[in-house]
C-alpha cells in the first residue's frame, strides 16, 4: 500500500518532540508501516527525523520562525495549534504541489494527522486519493474516512454532529506503543508521577491539592502554564526528554491524570501500564477504555475518591498493568489493525 503522510506544520517529526501526541503519531506511523514494506511518504520539516520511503521537505525553520518565534517555545508554553498560522497555509500549498508530483492511483491513501488543519489541501484531491483522518483525538471530523483514537471520541464526535455512522469507512483504532520505549519496574518509589501540559483541563490543579492535603509527593513534568508553585510535596520540573520521561514512569508510585476535560484516550495513562505504573484518573472519555478500574488504577468520579485512591493505589499490581499494556495498546497489534482496515478500503 502507498501512504502519504502529511505530518505537523509547527514542529519537525522525530521521536524527541514527545510533548505532542500528533508528532508521536506520525513518527511511529511512518517507521512501523515502512518496516512492513508499504510505501511511505513523509511531508513535512526539513529537519524531521522519520523512517520512511521518501521525506518531502514541505517546510523549514525560518517558516516556523516567522509563525512561531523561538522554536523551543513548546517546551515551555505547549504548542500553537492555531489552524490559520501562515506556517499551516504554507505547508498545506506546498504539499499540494508535492502530492501532485506523487499520486499515481485511486488507491493511495493521503493521511491527515491534524485533522481539519489540511482540508485547504486534500480537498483538491478528494477524486485522486483516498484521504483518511488517521487518529481522530481532536474535536471536529471532516474526511472521508475516518478513524478514532477510542469509542469515547467517537460516540462524543458523532454525537456532537448528530450523523449516523458510515460502517465502512469508519473505525476505532487505539495508539500504538514500543515496548523498549518503557522500562517494567514492579518495585516503585513513594513519589507520584503528573506527566503533560499543566493546565487546569488536564487536571493538574485537583492533583496539586489533592497531593498537598494527602502529603503525598509528587513530581509534576512539563510545561508549567498554570505557573503553579513548588509545595512541600509538590515538585514542578518543567519538560523532560523520552529517557526522563522513561525514568520517571518506571519510578512513579502512581500516575496522576485527573483531567476535567472529555479526554479522547490520553497516552500517559497507557505508558504508565507499561512501565508497571498504575494510574489515578477522572471516570469518564479515553480512560474508560484504558484503565481497568480496581487493576490497572482507580477511575474516580468526585474528590473524596481522589483522596481514597491515593490511599489504596499500591494495593494495584503493577504486572497487571504490564499486561494489560501489551495485550492491547503495542505497536505489532495496532499496525495490523490499520492494515487491515486500509486493506478493506481499497477497490
Amino acid at each position: 500500500m502507498i501512504f502519504h503522510c502529511l505530518s505537523i506544520p509547527y514542529s519537525p517529526t522525530n521521536k524527541e518532540v514527545s510533548l505532542c501526541a500528533f508528532v508521536q503519531k506520525v513518527y511511529k506511523f511512518c517507521d512501523y508501516m515502512t518496516k512492513a514494506g508499504h510505501t511511505v511518504y513523509h511531508y513535512g520539516h526539513e529537519n524531521s527525523k522519520v523512517n520512511c520511503t521518501e521525506h518531502i521537505t514541505v517546510t523549514n525553520d525560518d517558516i516556523l520562525k516567522n509563525s512561531y518565534g523561538n522554536l523551543n517555545h513548546w517546551q515551555t508554553n505547549g504548542f500553537n495549534q492555531n489552524i490559520n498560522e501562515n506556517a499551516v497555509k504554507i505547508f498545506n500549498q506546498n504539499c499540494i504541489h508535492e502530492l501532485n508530483k506523487r499520486i499515481k492511483s485511486k488507491n493511495e491513501f493521503i493521511l491527515c494527522w491534524f485533522g481539519f488543519a489540511h482540508e485547504p489541501c486534500v480537498k483538491f484531491f478528494y477524486n485522486k486519493a483516498i484521504v483518511v483522518e488517521p487518529s481522530i483525538g481532536y474535536d471536529s471530523m471532516f474526511a472521508p474516512v475516518k478513524i478514532f483514537e477510542t469509542y469515547s471520541q467517537m460516540h462524543k464526535m458523532h454525537g456532537l454532529v448528530k450523523r449516523d455512522i458510515d460502517i465502512n469507512t469508519e473505525s476505532v483504532i487505539y495508539p500504538g506503543f514500543d515496548v523498549n520505549d518503557f522500562e517494567f519496574k514492579k518495585e516503585k518509589s513513594n513519589i507520584a508521577l503528573f506527566l503533560g501540559r499543566i493546565i487546569t483541563g488536564k487536571g493538574a490543579k485537583i492533583a496539586y491539592d489533592a497531593c498537598n492535603e494527602a502529603e503525598q509527593e509528587i513530581i509534576f513534568a512539563g510545561p508549567n502554564i498554570e505557573k503553579m508553585k513548588d509545595t512541600k510535596y509538590c515538585k514542578f520540573i518543567g519538560f523532560v526528554d523520552p529517557e526522563k520521561r522513561k525514568e520517571l514512569l518506571s519510578n512513579a508510585k502512581f500516575l496522576f491524570a485527573p483531567s476535567i476535560f472529555m479526554e479522547p484516550c490520553n497516552w500517559t495513562a497507557i505508558e504508565a501500564q507499561f512501565s508497571g505504573t498504575p494510574c489515578i484518573t477522572t471516570d469518564f472519555g479515553g480512560f474508560v477504555e484504558t484503565v481497568i478500574h480496581n487493576k490497572t488504577g482507580i477511575r474516580c468520579r468526585n474528590s473524596k475518591d481522589f483522596t481514597q485512591a491515593i490511599k489504596h493505589i499500591s494495593k494495584i499490581n503493577s504486572q497487571d498493568c504490564y499486561e494489560n499494556a501489551i495485550n492491547k495498546f503495542t505497536i505489532d497489534i495496532q499496525r495490523q489493525n490499520y492494515e487491515d482496515f486500509f486493506k478493506s478500503l481499497i477497490c
